[in-house]
This record gives C-alpha cells, sequence and structure tokens, in this order.
C-alpha cells in the first residue's frame, strides 16, 4: 500500500484521482487506520491552513501511525506553489521516519508552474507578480524557493537535476517540464523522503509502481439536483460561466447583506437558503458565488467559506442532492467538517484536479472537488446521469 499525507482536501481528491487512473483502489480519510484491500491510503490533514505550531504535532502523529502500518511509501502531497507549512511538515515527517534527506519536486508544468534557478515561475511570470500575491489566506511574498521555506527547520537546498545532492537536508527541484521529473525520478532511492505535487505523484507511479489504468470512460452527467459552491476568489473562465448558464444553471450568489457586514440577520441567510431550497426542488441546477469586489482580506476568506458551508448544510436537510461541486480546498474542508464528513472513495476523474467521490454517509450524493487555482474545463456535460461505481 502506498500513503500519501495531503495538505488541503482538494489535493488529497487530485492525489486520489491518479491513484485511480493508475488503476489503485483508493481511499481518503482525515484520520489513520488500518485498512485491506486498499492500494492508496490518502490522509487529508487541512493542515495548510494552520499555524506551524498547529501543524507539527498533527504531522508528527500522522507520521507515527503510518509507520506502524508500514507503507511502501509515504509521500508528502505539498501545494504546487508551495504554500503552508510545506517545510515544517516535511522536516516533521523526516523526524520521525528517521530520514536525514528529503526532495521535493513541486510546481506542475501542466499548468506552466516551473522552477528555474531557484525561481518559481507561473507562464514565465515570477510566482510573487501573479494572482497568488492576493491569496487572502496564502498570499505570496517571494519567488524564491529557498525564502519561501525559510524556518523549515532544517537546511533546504536548491537545485537543478544535473548538480550534486547534500546527504541531508531538504532539496527543492529545478523543473521546467516532464523530463526533469524523470530525471529527478531516477535519482531518488529508500533513504530520500519524496513530496511534491499531484504530477510528479503521476510520474511516481507511472516510473516505479506497477497497475493497470483505470479504464472507465464514460461520460459524466451530474444529476438532476446539483448544487455547485464556488468558493475560490481565483476568477473563472467566461466560456465556463457561459456554458453553465447555457445549460440553464441558475446561479443564487451570496447577498450583499451577508458578504458585506460581518454580522449579518438571520432573516437574510434564512431567505438565502429557501430560495436555493426552492429552485433545486425544481430540478433546477444551482451554483453559488460570493461576491469579493475585490476585498482579500483572510478573515472575511474565512467568513465567506464558514457561511458557504452552513448554507450547504442547511440545504441537505431539505433537499436530497445528487451532485456537489465544491471549488477551492478550504471551503471543501469547511464544508466536509460541518457534514461530518471523514472518509471518502474516489469513483470518477472528470478532468485534472477535477475528481469526484462518493461517501457512505449519504449514497446518493457525489461529490466532485476541484483545487481553488486550476481552471475548470470550458464546459461540462449536464444533459443526464450515467451509473456510478459502487462503494466497495
Amino acid at each position: 500500500m502506498i500513503a500519501v499525507i495531503a495538505d488541503d482536501f482538494t489535493g488529497a481528491a487530485e492525489i486520489g484521482g491518479i491513484g485511480l487512473n493508475h488503476g489503485l483502489r483508493v481511499l481518503i480519510e482525515t484520520k489513520v487506520k488500518a485498512v485491506s484491500g486498499i492500494d492508496l491510503l490518502i490522509i487529508a490533514t487541512d493542515t495548510r491552513s494552520l499555524s506551524p505550531m498547529q501543524a507539527v504535532p498533527v504531522i508528527r502523529k500522522i507520521t507515527e501511525l503510518l509507520n506502524k502500518i508500514q507503507p511502501s511509501l509515504i509521500y508528502k502531497k505539498v501545494d504546487s506553489v508551495l504554500r503552508g507549512n510545506v517545510g515544517q511538515e516535511l522536516h516533521t515527517q523526516m523526524e520521525v521516519s528517521g530520514i536525514k534527506k528529503a526532495l521535493i519536486v513541486a510546481g506542475n508544468p501542466h499548468f506552466g508552474r516551473t522552477i528555474q534557478n531557484g525561481i518559481f515561475m507561473i507562464s514565465s511570470v515570477p510566482l510573487a507578480e501573479t494572482d497568488f500575491a492576493n491569496d487572502p489566506d496564502f498570499p505570496v511574498r517571494s519567488s524564491s524557493v529557498l525564502e519561501i521555506l525559510q524556518n523549515s527547520g532544517c537546511q533546504v537546498f536548491s537545485k537543478s537535476v544535473e548538480e550534486d545532492l547534500p546527504e541531508e537536508g531538504i532539496v527543492v527541484a529545478d523543473v521546467k517540464d516532464q523530463n526533469d521529473m524523470l530525471k529527478w525520478i531516477s535519482r531518488t532511492d529508500d533513504t530520500t523522503a519524496l513530496a511534491g505535487g499531484a504530477e510528479f505523484f503521476d510520474m511516481l507511479l507511472s516510473s516505479k509502481f506497477s497497475g493497470n489504468p483505470f479504464s472507465e470512460n464514460s461520460i459524466f452527467f451530474p444529476g438532476e439536483k446539483t448544487l455547485f459552491i464556488f468558493g475560490s476568489r481565483y476568477p473563472k473562465r467566461p466560456e465556463f460561466v457561459d456554458s453553465l448558464c447555457s445549460a440553464g444553471i441558475l446561479f443564487q450568489n451570496m447577498p450583499e447583506e451577508i458578504y458585506l457586514p460581518r454580522d449579518f440577520a438571520r432573516i437574510h441567510f434564512d431567505d438565502w437558503v429557501s430560495g436555493v431550497v426552492k429552485n433545486l426542488r425544481e430540478n433546477r441546477k444551482v451554483a453559488v458565488m460570493a461576491g469579493y469586489s475585490g476585498r482579500s482580506e483572510r478573515i472575511l476568506a474565512k467568513r465567506i467559506r464558514e457561511t458557504m458551508a452552513l448554507l450547504v448544510q442547511q440545504v441537505m436537510k431539505e433537499v436530497d442532492l445528487t451532485d456537489l461541486f465544491i471549488e477551492g480546498g478550504a471551503t471543501t474542508s469547511e464544508i466536509l467538517r460541518v457534514l461530518r464528513i471523514k472518509k471518502m472513495y474516489p469513483c470518477r476523474v472528470i478532468d485534472r484536479g477535477i475528481t469526484q467521490m462518493k461517501v457512505r454517509k449519504y449514497p446518493a450524493l457525489c461529490i466532485t472537488t476541484k483545487p481553488g487555482s486550476y481552471s475548470w474545463p470550458s464546459s461540462l456535460p449536464l444533459e443526464k446521469r450515467n451509473d456510478l461505481i459502487e462503494i466497495v
């Protein structure tokens, strides 16, 4: 069995989709438990939103428990642009496992996210000059991987694939394309802790682990009662929004009476919920966003996702949803926390990073998640629903 520690839920779901594509039996958990019949166990820690002081003991405990299970590999899934407590969490995992050296292959060349000479680039633009600088939760202040990972608890190195590697410490890999990733894989061994993004994990599975590729190619169609929650502040591609509107998706965005004040009147929230419920009961698919109006305060972002989660909770008391789409890792984690969902089974990959999952607690419901900084496909088929893979 392979184990993955993922610091947010959409990252965990993305890794789950990759495992599914490689023919693996996948389970996403929030706690470490011994399981049978599973090839890929992913622990979604939600530690990206914590302080280093809060995150470190969580990772320590999870690593201790995973070591007792003795997986063939423990992979640390990190944000593709190194947001969160990447260095502190990885160093903690190394300490618990008795490993002196770690390799981080971050980035995602497919989406233009590369590291060159220790500088993180997005489509040839330094990371700190992109929209990631305005992230309300994790604003990026530097494009240098060494500056991003300072205070990791051990020495951090930036290296190209041709350079000699140190015996100890964390190495952040330069990576401009998939060929570089393959070269880095050839330089790994059992004495090195491996960490990075989804693209590196995909290539790692292809090169080091055998499996039968997933052959499910059926087209995905959401059910009649579908709710979209767009929790990320990243802009939506106009063609995607147009495709939703053309398919009859009704947008019922968070009212200004809720979004603007710190303390909103309950009646505004109840009216919002009632409107969403009414349209879902009439088999209209509904999408919800919040109008950020250029504001990016962390407290505001937190309040918005908490309110979104309460909306979902109230709607699900009134409507048996068939599909719930959630954008953004922090929003996903908050919704799952409110719904008390701790275990999920990936069952279909819709697109890169967009994974559909089943939950035993709500057997009729499919939950589909997407990282906030990824783009939705230009369109989604929204006409009917195919049968889904059963949870075994």
